[in-house]
């Protein structure tokens, strides 16, 4: 204890040093100075969310000097995280470097921290060089609100994926969609972070034009943009009309051509020349035809790249692409593959060209809708003033705004209130003891015998024996360590069909957990990596909740380019709360996930009917019984485009009223009411037999997420002090499906009262990266269950030990087993078919 003491006594010494030394430094020439060159990628960051800065450091040296590069950052508790890396400064040269912390919900502009630069010799930190205080807006850096989603674009096009934010107002969300979406654009590759939870924040990195070429990308920026791909994220390629920057057809262009498509040597996309608008137009918009657009002068042709014809034998697509949009004539233009978590889209029209965006295309709806896996419609401006004019817009007024993702929906399941409730039990118990025996009852005592002078030196006796007692009596109590989490632990099933040897097959978690230290002093924390992994751990500020920080607060530190996922943490015989960001192969100890039985594999069958059906057998291998277990079917089955309402043969300018929102696929969706033991098999060709329990995707969403929302207060919600379990469990599947679930009606008939329907829209300001949306645009089966007080999955280590701490009841995981499907063509893409079919009759 007295170690302790006197190091954090060294450590708040060390900080007021510090401060003095920057004070200092502002008068005075430093050896290096420090200047913010981004807050955020190209100056946006989202607080609540893990926050990239990029530091200028210019040398005032005289010879090359490595040193050390701190950003301090207060976390959960108050204590002071020292997040920093080691680089070499060459003598009066400058060096822009990256720095990452996980920032407070409550960040706003005027937040300030500090900076400091240290030499480093072997590793030991030296005699400090330099320091600053920054603020975001030292680089005219912005805000992004917690409940709106980011969308990157490498390039100084937004190629009209701002259709998802609101054209009125962008502050407010859309009508017409749960949230509103800020599009970061003009990123250069040059200007990516190096390491993938940099760019976590983002939905979709979109990248597009001939400026950027992915050449300027630099050997740890593409590692990260590979990393955040495969943990999840989203990399869109719009390919240039004119050159092949991207290099395909050729071997090492690009630090990430092995994930790129037509891997073969000399084969590239067929390059279409000439042609016309009206090719096009129903693919990237919602008209039928150039009429409403091309009122005079010669139709705009443009160049395009072909993957594959649906109706001919022309072919390109390999490296696990598939056919993702296709044009009506079949011409297959924009291609998408799977890599671990995430996904690859390759465009081959270049979405850049001004020609394009002079004409308000492409439209987010018509073709971005698919790419990203997003259900809401995106009127334009001008679209909502026709909508208003023609008194079709619904109005505002009733509508249930309700959150999702706040604090209390992770923490009601993670805080160790009966942990503290003992100590605090204990501490009043010693107090009112104490009370007693140091007031009334010792001075009644000394009264009663005549010593009734010597009250003081009672009194302090009183309290020097009852904090011996109090500190004997904290080591008596049990303190075994203990983690209380809540994990969402993904596994996205490598099928028969699909194979991919060179590409190894990993579990993803990211957990919510508290985890009780009872020692006082430094205790490592860390997440047992597998190699090659660059995991991440740091603390959690839950979102809508006070915080109370510790008044004597302590430092740690950081290497958060070396070891993100290790750190000692400052220990006071108490609870933290952290979040870990995992990828790997689950300890064989803790258990397995749901597998395919061999013996009945996973298929798609069509009966005499022609009804298809699921067919196949799942084991399993969980360390426990799944329960509330949900069974998603997305079926190849897509619904008709989006296209303008048409009234005595003219285009409106909104879809038809019954047609807003519409889904992208069709489904099923099925509710177990039986818990899935451990060790047994689950027959689907059962499950989907029940038809009492059998129900269309779309119509299951809106019964069991919608409904019974509508007409409750959004007081007693997530945002709320408690969740209720069943709310809590509807959450976490909202979080999975959250570009899915019905969006908030804004078109009604002029002649009728307002929608009676979804009056009610809903917010993240947690939980974005739990998002499967992208997974309902594309035939899969997903299975989401809840294991009960299981162990956490992710390889916690403390202190050193081989073993994870101890797991406290109520923890839980939520298991979200991922399934793709074939991609059938002929249904997939039956309108080009049909159209073939109608051709070949008419000859």
């Amino acid at each position: 204890m007295l170690n302790f003491a006197v190091r954090r006594l060294s450590c708040n010494l060390i900080g007021a040093g510090g401060a003095l030394a920057i004070a200092c430094s502002a008068m005075g020439q430093s050896g290096v100075t420090v200047a913010v060159d981004q807050f955020g990628v190209r100056n946006s960051f989202r607080p609540g969310d893990i926050t990239a800065v990029r530091l200028k450091l210019t040398s005032n040296l005289a010879e090359p000097t490595p040193i050390w590069v701190q950003w301090e950052v207060p976390n959960a508790d108050g204590d002071i995280a020292e997040i920093g890396r080691s680089l070499t400064l060459s003598a009066s040269q400058t060096a822009l470097t990256w720095l990452y912390a996980e920032l407070p919900p409550n960040t706003d502009l005027s937040t300030i921290w500090t900076v400091r630069v240290f030499e480093e010799r072997d590793g030991v930190r030296g005699s400090e060089l330099g320091g600053a205080r920054i603020s975001p807006m030292d680089s005219g850096a912005l805000t992004v609100d917690l409940a709106m989603s980011m969308i990157g674009v490498v390039g100084d096009k937004q190629m009209h994926l701002t259709g998802y934010s609101n054209p009125m107002n962008p502050v407010n969300r859309p009508a017409s969609a749960h949230e509103n979406t800020r599009v970061v654009s003009g990123i250069r590759p040059d200007e990516l972070p190096d390491r993938w939870f940099g760019l976590r924040h983002f939905e979709a990195i979109a990248w597009a034009g001939d400026r950027t070429p992915p050449q300027d990308l630099g050997l740890d920026q593409a590692k990260a943009l590979r990393e955040y791909v495969q943990r999840g994220g989203h990399l869109i390629i719009s390919l240039p009309s004119a050159g092949n920057v991207w290099g395909l057809g050729a071997y090492g262009q690009t630090q990430i051509d092995d994930l790129l498509p037509c891997r073969s040597q000399g084969v590239v996309p067929r390059k279409d020349d000439a042609t016309p608008l009206s090719a096009l137009i129903q693919t990237l918009s919602k008209y039928r035809g150039v009429e409403s657009l091309i009122r005079t002068g010669k139709e705009p042709e443009f160049s395009i790249r072909v993957f594959k014809d649906l109706k001919g034998g022309f072919n390109v697509i390999d490296n696990h692409f598939e056919p993702l949009i296709a044009l009506p004539d079949g011409r297959v233009i924009a291609i998408q593959r799977l890599y671990g978590f995430g996904r690859i889209t390759v465009i081959g029209i270049d979405l850049a060209d001004g020609r394009l965006d002079g004409l308000g295309l492409p439209q987010a709806d018509a073709f971005w809708s698919r790419v990203l896996g997003k259900r809401a419609d995106a009127p334009t401006a001008s679209e909502l003033n026709e909508i208003e004019k023609s008194k079709r817009l619904e109005s505002s007024f009733g509508i249930r705004e309700n959150s999702l993702g706040s604090g209390p929906l992770i923490t009601g399941r993670i805080n160790m209130e009966k942990r503290a409730g003992r100590g605090l039990l204990l501490a009043l118990v010693l107090f009112a003891a104490y009370w007693v025996a140091a007031g009334p009852g010792g001075f009644a005592l000394l009264k009663h015998y005549g010593w009734a002078k010597h009250a003081w030196v009672a009194f302090a006796g009183c309290a020097a024996l009852f904090t011996a007692i109090a500190w004997g009596s904290v080591s008596l109590l049990p303190k075994p360590m203990e983690v209380k989490h809540v994990t969402f632990l993904d596994h996205v099933a490598r099928p028969a069909h699909d194979p991919r040897a060179s590409e190894p097959q990993y579990q993803r978690a990211i957990s919510y957990f508290s985890i009780y230290l009872p020692d006082y002093g430094s205790t490592r924390v860390a997440i047992a990596s597998d190699e090659g992994q660059r995991d991440v751990l740091t603390s959690w500020t839950p979102p809508g909740e006070a915080v109370t920080h510790f008044p004597n607060a302590d430092r740690y530190v950081v290497d958060i380019a070396r070891s993100p996922h290790s750190f000692e943490l400052p220990a006071r015989s108490t609870s933290t709360q952290l979040r870990a960001d995992w990828m790997g192969g689950l300890d064989p100890k803790w258990g397995g996930m749901l597998r395919v039985d061999p013996a009945d594999p996973l298929r798609v069958e069509v009966d005499g009917a022609g009804v298809d059906r699921l067919r196949g057998t799942l084991v399993n291998e969980l360390p426990g019984m799944l329960s509330d277990v949900k069974v998603i079917w997305v079926k190849n089955n897509r619904l008709t485009r989006r296209s303008y309402a048409l009234d005595e043969g003219r285009e409106q300018g909104w879809v038809p009223v019954l047609n807003q929102g519409k889904w992208l696929n069709n489904g099923d969706m099925w509710a177990l009411t039986v818990p899935q033991n451990s060790g047994t098999k689950l027959d689907l060709a059962t499950v989907t037999a029940k038809e009492k329990e059998r129900a269309r995707l779309s119509e299951n969403v809106t019964k069991m997420y919608i409904q019974p929302f509508e007409n409750r207060d959004p007081q007693i919600g997530a945002g709320a002090n408690a969740v209720s379990e069943s709310d809590r469990r509807k959450y976490f599947e909202m979080l999975a499906m959250f570009g899915h679930i019905d969006p908030p009606k804004y078109l009604k008939h002029p002649d009728t009262s307002n929608f009676s329907e979804a009056k009610v829209v809903f917010q993240r300001h947690l939980g974005r990266d739990l998002d499967l949306s992208a997974w309902f645009t594309r035939p899969c089966v997903i299975i989401i269950g809840y294991l009960e007080n299981s162990d956490c999955p992710v390889p916690l280590r403390v202190d050193g030990d081989d073993e994870p701490p101890a797991t406290a009841d109520g923890s839980l995981t939520v298991v979200r087993w991922i399934y793709p499907l074939p991609l059938d063509e002929k249904i997939a893409f039956s309108e080009v078919f049909e159209e073939e079919d109608k051709e070949t009759e008419g000859q």
